[in-house]
């Protein structure tokens, strides 16, 4: 029976019809998942990248706090050694560029106080920059209320040299340092032009400033100067994302939330932010006096790749609904693969934040976290700092590559005369800090002494070189202290053991 022209179009029609409806199915299930894929991407690389930035803000906040206990735990007379501690602070950051003492003077006071800066800084002069004003030379306040004076500086490069002297009568400074006396904790600036960059107006503002208070080690109430940090923000957006690990451009827009950043808020924008749609994605960076708002925008929701794989879905569903079926199959054993290989990199990265990648041991944060923990707790313990000596010669005589296998020996050696449940943790470079369960001096001081003692009888073989190396060791057993005065103390340990001719070890009475 010979079908009728109509029908010999229907019977096709509606073959293509069902196909085409499967594949049509199949393409919007595709595109579900693959969407999913992405936003799931997209939200666990923006949660990491604003993690990093939280951990640098607190490394760096850790580190100026550090440089206001040394003046608060420092006689006056002995502050000419700061330029020395400064420099290892800030060896330990790469957004810290600069370190600056303000000490507070009163008005009666100024002409001793400048007559005694004078002697180690002979150029010295008092000056200030009023807002909308020009450079002011002397004492200009309205009150006779003490001033903050830029009193020494790290590091002292000939730009950095020009702030000694300067101090800021601005209403906006007097309010910072109310607050920091009131609280006790630091306060972060919103973004700043720094004096370092020039006087000029125009300049762009790059620059963030932490203002660290410094009370009287008699008297927690009496404020006698500030600790300012100084921040290139540069340097934490510019490298903070730029592309999903698949490859998919991002944007970046921060918001400072906090005080007195209403009139210029944004700290960072990605030059496509305001014309360019996409999906947006907003996290939360908590400050101690403020707030910055992340924003990542995605461009495309779909990267190359995966428009491609989906046209091809489509023509293989036009020919043949099984290799529909076959393309979606490879579609999802591919997204498994993808998120087994995102799994162990998450697990990777989560091991790195608590680790460090050359040794293996624990790293600076986990063990502030640790000794936070110990001290809040209320607990008596051993803690000790070392590093080692003369490192900087292996360096130069036997090469980077061999420093690095003297450290991981190190690790190793003083690893097998750990006791049980004693935190081993490389802090930075050479330097390595323990806390240890042992809490009497004689015993603490003959178990550091006998790991100096294997290191010293543990040459590293490297090659065709034998290379020895000996350590320095402070130590101190922690029964009052806070963070910063036990990590203080176990540093004036190890100095007092350099001093002593190396390869010693000292334990605080």
């Amino acid at each position: 029976m010979q079908l009728s022209a109509p029908k010999k179009f229907v019977y096709p029609l509606m073959a293509f019809l069902s196909i085409a409806l499967v594949m049509v199915v199949l393409l919007y299930f595709a595109y579900q998942s693959q969407l999913k894929y992405t936003v799931d991407l997209f939200d666990n690389h923006a949660e990491q990248r604003v993690r990093n930035l939280q951990q640098i803000l607190k490394s760096d906040l850790h580190t100026i706090g550090a440089g206001a206990n040394y003046f608060h735990s420092t006689e006056p007379e002995n502050w000419e050694t700061f330029p020395i501690f400064a420099k290892k602070l800030l060896s330990s950051s790469d957004t810290l560029i600069g370190l600056q003492w303000m000490q507070k003077v009163e008005k009666e006071n100024l002409s001793e106080y400048i007559a005694t800066v004078k002697q180690t800084f002979p150029s010295f002069t008092l000056y200030t920059v009023p807002k909308d004003g020009p450079k002011t030379l002397g004492y200009i306040m309205p009150n006779n209320e003490p001033i903050y004076v830029a009193s020494d500086i790290y590091p002292r490069t000939d730009s950095n040299m020009e702030l000694l002297g300067f101090y800021s009568s601005r209403l906006r400074f007097q309010l910072v340092v109310d607050g920091i006396r009131a609280t006790g904790q630091p306060s972060i600036s919103d973004k700043v032009r720094l004096l370092q960059d020039g006087l000029d107006q125009s300049l762009e503002k790059t620059g963030l400033l932490v203002y660290h208070p410094v009370f009287d080690i008699k008297s927690d109430q009496d404020l006698i100067g500030v600790m300012v940090g100084v921040i290139r923000t540069t340097r934490y957006f510019d490298t903070l994302v730029t592309r999903t690990s698949a490859d998919q451009e991002l944007l970046i827009k921060v918001t400072d939330m906090g005080f007195d950043a209403e009139d210029d808020p944004i700290l960072y924008e990605s030059e496509k932010w305001q014309e360019t749609g996409g999906m947006l994605l907003s996290k939360t960076v908590t400050l101690p006096n403020r707030e910055w708002i992340v924003e990542f925008k995605l461009i495309e929701r779909l990267t190359n790749n995966d428009r491609m794989v989906l046209k091809s879905v489509a023509i293989g569903g036009l020919a043949v609904a099984c290799l529909m079926a076959y393309v979606v199959f490879l579609q999802v054993r591919e997204k498994e693969r993808l998120s087994v290989l995102l799994d162990e990199r998450t697990q990777e990265l989560q091991f790195l934040v608590n680790h460090d990648s050359l040794t293996g041991l624990f790293n600076r944060r986990a063990f502030s976290e640790q000794l936070n923990r110990n001290i809040s707790e209320g607990q008596t313990f051993g803690l000790a700092a070392f590093d080692v000596d003369n490192f900087k010669h292996i360096n130069d005589n036997f090469g980077h590559v061999v420093g690095d296998e003297m450290l991981i020996h190190v690790a190793r050696v003083v690893e097998s005369y750990l006791k049980p449940d004693d935190m081993f943790v490389r802090t930075g470079g050479d330097e390595f800090s323990i806390i240890s369960k042992v809490s009497d001096k004689k015993a603490f001081y003959d178990y550091l002494l006998s790991i100096i003692e294997a290191v010293e009888l543990s040459p590293l073989q490297s090659g065709e070189h034998t290379v020895r190396c000996t350590l320095s060791m402070g130590g101190i057993i922690r029964t009052t202290e806070n963070e910063e005065d036990a990590l203080q103390k176990a540093d004036v340990q190890l100095y007092l053991s350099k001093n002593a001719g190396r390869n010693k070890v000292t334990v605080a009475d």
